[in-house]
Formats: C-alpha cells, sequence, structure tokens
C-alpha cells in the first residue's frame, strides 16, 4: 500500500470517529438536563423499600408483560425466532408462568433450546437450534425507547466490545436495591470514595451516579491510569465524565472531581481513609479486587492500620489471597456482581458465609443455571443464565449465559436484603470462559489456534506445550501467566511475550487497551512449566488456577 493510500486510509478512519463522536456529542448536550431531574429527586429509602416489594410482587406478570411488547408483537425479535422453534406461543408461555411460576418456566425454555450462550449473544457464533441457524448482534436485544442517557462500554468480553446507552431511569430503577444494601451494611453514614476508571468504564460512574439518587455524595473518586483509544476518544469520555460530575455537584448531593493517580500515588487512598478515621468516620472503598489488595498491601509495608474500613470489590475473582491482604490491615469487605457494566445483579449479604456471597436483586432480575451441564476442564459446570424484568434495562435478556456460573443457594441469613425479599444467594462466582485480570476481561474461545498452531510454528515445540494460567502470585495480584514447556529448546522468551501481547490485542481496539492495562500492571509473564492437564489429559489453552476461589 502506498503512502497516498495509507494518508487516505487514515483520514477516512479520523472522519468516520469524528462523525461518530459528534452524533455523540449531540446526546451529551440533551445529557444535562436529564441529570438535573434525575439528581433533584431522590429517592428515600421508604420509597425504595416500597418499590422492590411492588416489583417482587409483580415479577411474573412485568416479565410477561415484556415478552409480549417485546418479543411477541416485534416480529424481528431474536427470541421470537428462538420461541416459535421451541413450538412456544405467547399463551403457552403465559400458562407456564402462571401455573409452574417463572423460573421453572425459564428452566423448561433453556432446555427446548430458549437462550443465547456469550458467542451467539455477542454475534461471533450462529444460533442453530432444531436445524435452523441464525444469527444475531448485541444491538438487536437493545432497549428501543431509551431516553437520555451516556454512552458506556462493557470490559471487552468479545473481541467486539458491547456499547450500552445506560439511561438515567435504569439508574433509578437500580437504585432501589441499592438503598437496601447500604441499610444492611449499615453504610448510610460512611464516607464514601470509589477508585476505578472515567468513562469508558462503567464501574465509577455507576456507583457514583446511583449513589447520588440516594442523596449519598462520594468524598473522594481516584481514578487508576489507564491507556486511551485515540484523542477524539478521550475528548469525548473527558467531557461527558466532566458533564456528570458538573451536574452532580449543582443538582445533587455533590459529586468528586477525578483523582488521576498510579500506583506510586497508592498512600493517598490511604491518607484518606486514615483523615477520616481520625474525624470520626468510617470508610467504604468501592474499587475491584485487585486494587483493594494493592492497596492493602501498601498499607500493611507502611504499618498503616485501615479499620473500620470497608472494601466493596467486584469485577474479578475475590480469593483467599485477596482477601487476607485486606484482612492484614483490619479493614473489612463486602462483594457485588454485574452484568455488562450496568446490570447491578448481586449484591453483598451482610451476613455471608463465603467471601463473595451476593443476594440477587430479584426485583428487576431473574437468575437460573443452565439444566444441561457443560465440560470445563475437568469438571461440569452449569453456567448461569440471566433474565431482565424491567423495561427501563438497557437490553432485554431472557436466558443470555453470562459467562459465569456459581453455587446457587436459598438460606436465611437475616440481613435486610433477605427481609426485602431477596431470598437467592450466589457465592464462588466464577468465568467458564473468559480470564479477568486489572478489571479486564477476555474470552479465550480464539486461543486454540494460538497456542496450538502460531506458538508451536514460531517458537518450536508443539501442540499441549504452551498454555494460558490464570493465577495468583504470592501478594494476591491476579497475572496472566503464559506457561512453555521446559522441552521446548532455545526459547526466545523476550520476543514470546512480546508476540502474546500482540495476539491478545489483536482485532479490535478494546483488546489492545486491555492488553496495555496489563501491560502497565505487570500481569503477563513467562514461566517454564509443564502445562496443566486435567484429569484425563486435556490440555486446554487457558487454565483457570484452582487456587482462585
Amino acid at each position: 500500500m502506498g503512502a497516498t493510500a495509507k494518508l487516505n486510509l487514515s483520514s477516512e478512519r479520523f472522519y468516520r470517529a469524528a462523525g461518530f463522536y459528534y452524533e455523540r456529542l449531540g446526546g451529551a448536550c440533551a445529557l444535562f438536563p436529564a441529570l438535573r431531574t434525575y439528581f433533584r429527586e431522590p429517592i428515600t429509602l421508604q420509597r425504595a423499600e416500597e418499590q422492590v416489594k411492588r416489583n417482587l410482587a409483580a415479577r411474573d406478570e412485568n416479565f410477561l408483560a415484556l415478552i409480549r411488547t417485546r418479543v411477541y408483537d416485534q416480529p424481528s425479535s431474536p427470541y421470537l425466532k428462538l420461541l416459535r422453534i421451541a413450538g412456544c406461543e405467547f399463551s403457552d408461555l403465559q400458562g407456564s408462568v402462571r401455573r409452574h411460576g417463572l423460573e421453572p418456566t425459564l428452566i423448561k425454555l433453556a432446555r427446548e433450546g430458549v437462550y443465547f450462550s456469550p458467542d451467539e449473544f455477542k454475534g461471533k457464533k450462529k444460533v442453530a437450534r432444531s436445524g435452523q441457524s441464525f444469527r444475531v448482534s448485541p444491538a438487536d436485544f437493545d432497549r428501543p425507547d431509551a431516553p437520555a442517557g451516556f454512552v458506556g462500554q462493557s470490559s471487552g468480553t468479545t473481541n467486539r466490545p458491547v456499547n450500552s446507552t445506560i439511561s438515567l431511569d435504569w439508574f433509578a430503577t437500580t437504585v432501589c436495591a441499592r438503598s437496601l444494601f447500604f441499610r444492611a451494611h449499615n453504610l448510610l453514614s460512611s464516607a464514601h470514595a470509589v477508585y476505578d476508571a472515567i468513562l469508558p468504564g462503567m464501574g465509577a460512574i455507576n456507583n457514583l451516579v446511583i449513589n447520588a439518587k440516594i442523596g449519598m455524595a462520594a468524598d473522594r473518586w481516584f481514578v487508576r491510569k489507564v491507556p486511551s483509544r485515540s484523542r477524539l476518544s478521550s475528548a469525548y469520555h473527558y467531557l461527558t465524565t466532566y458533564e456528570i460530575v458538573l451536574a452532580g455537584k449543582w443538582f445533587g448531593p455533590g459529586f468528586p472531581k477525578p483523582e488521576f493517580i498510579g500506583d506510586p500515588e497508592i498512600h493517598r487512598v490511604i491518607d484518606w481513609i486514615v483523615k477520616e478515621r481520625q474525624s470520626g468516620k468510617t470508610c467504604f472503598i468501592t474499587t475491584l479486587p485487585n486494587h483493594a489488595a494493592r492497596i492493602c498491601r501498601a498499607a500493611t509495608e507502611l504499618g498503616t492500620s485501615l479499620e473500620g474500613a470497608k472494601f466493596y470489590v467486584g469485577g474479578e475473582p475475590f480469593t483467599e489471597a485477596k482477601e487476607e491482604a485486606i484482612r492484614k490491615t483490619g479493614a473489612g469487605f463486602t462483594s457485588r456482581y454485574s452484568f455488562g457494566g450496568a446490570m447491578s445483579v448481586g449484591y453483598g449479604c451482610a451476613n455471608p458465609l463465603e467471601r463473595d456471597e451476593v443476594h440477587v436483586t430479584q426485583d428487576i432480575f431473574a437468575m437460573i443455571s443452565h439444566p444441561d451441564p457443560i465440560a470445563h476442564g475437568a469438571e461440569l459446570i452449569h453456567p448461569l443464565l440471566l433474565t431482565t424484568l424491567h423495561p427501563t434495562a438497557p437490553r432485554l435478556l431472557i436466558n443470555v449465559a453470562s459467562g459465569d456460573y456459581a453455587a446457587m443457594s436459598e438460606r436465611s441469613c437475616g440481613c435486610a436484603l433477605e427481609e426485602a425479599g431477596f431470598a437467592l444467594h450466589l457465592h464462588r462466582i466464577r468465568s467458564y470462559e473468559k480470564f479477568t485480570s486489572e478489571g479486564m476481561n477476555y474470552f479465550y474461545g480464539d486461543l486454540f489456534e494460538l497456542m496450538e498452531k502460531t506458538f508451536p510454528s514460531e517458537f518450536g515445540g508443539a501442540i499441549g506445550d504452551y498454555q494460558l494460567i490464570e493465577e495468583e502470585d504470592g501478594n494476591g495480584q491476579t497475572r496472566l501467566t503464559l506457561r512453555v514447556h521446559p522441552d521446548v529448546p532455545s526459547l526466545d522468551e523476550e520476543r514470546l511475550l512480546r508476540r502474546l501481547e500482540q495476539e491478545l490485542g489483536k482485532e479490535h481496539w478494546i483488546n489492545q487497551f486491555q492488553t496495555r492495562v496489563w501491560q502497565e500492571a505487570g500481569t503477563l509473564r513467562i514461566k517454564r512449566e509443564i502445562p496443566h492437564s486435567s484429569l484425563r489429559g486435556k490440555i486446554l489453552p487457558l487454565h483457570i488456577d484452582r487456587s482462585l476461589k
């Protein structure tokens, strides 16, 4: 390709990107007045309790109303195709829900093929049922009438990231369960901080905007530095972030300005905790498990107690090593579970038996395990399937697999979340087809080609000599280790690591983005060890260390 052709291609990409963000700026302009209304109408605890009870009482009818209007009345609905293949008319569905209940009906539908796997939902794989096949994209599930909101992005759980317009009325819906969570953990009078990225990352903004609807102002927003996609992307997301911050300051209970810090400045979080404790306040910090462990390790090295602080962790496996790092400082913790960046599916139990135990927010979601198990290494697991029950949800989900599995149970724990009607508990929530570190997810379905063909042909060895391992180091940090069989001769480890980074960053900018995050965090490394094999001798391209429990 000549220089002129490259220049033209570069210019075309620039103008296409400029057009994309110009359209988004129009939405950003409409966002400000909507934020003013949103922040000026806080939801009281009493109102939240009443709304949760109404939603729980109307779960079955809410589901049927959604299916009737968004599926059976829409000939192009992907769900309608599955329901037709299964021979399920609306009258059949309605009769089953009213006779047997919502969850039993969803389990029956899953057995009959009415579900979407992660690859099917993201359009990476054809949906094949009973000799028929078709393909979908995430946009097919979008809410058609979404009002004002902002564009966020999932953490890269596929080669093609998922943009979502998150409406403010969805936050107003989810805030009800959040209020009960705060009451259950006695956090309403705590000092609050968030340690997470600005947009397009969804975690920090979600938590800050939802908490503000309760009337709770966060004191600090510590922002981890992450690579940027482009100047246009940075400009748009900075603008939208600061628009939300400004609206929260003017119309809400207050909103913290982002404070960018790197690992060497992590002491600023510790200093804030100590200062608040000296003034008689407890601290509540929303972040990732890796970051919580990093903060606590730094506090331990400084000899600083974090007693009275509580970390609110999610987005990665919350393991024993991370728990130990937190407990060493005297701090506490609770967990959360989310789907797709903006769907708060589970809030930490106030009387947990397990470190990552959460209550499913059953007022707006239904959660089941797929009745048919799939192989996951040496074990059989049942994927979690999620269904949305409220019309304000960013996407309509009916038995959509999250890519995770978990232990599911109902028990009497005695906390305020159970008293509100959230009886379903999840714990030991783990991914079965993606690895996760530093809040970044990556599905590994395409790693077979890399591990079994590309690396052996370029660096030597054979099938079974290369394997990516998700494991923890001695400090509780999640690492991605490329394990290479010691018999592979004359290995150039530095070149292999660069090649791995190159391959993980292929296909889309979000892959490049998350790979740079891993590079900066020191997540990727190489070890000369024999790859892990199952009891039957099978070597998979990815192995999740079972110590991640």
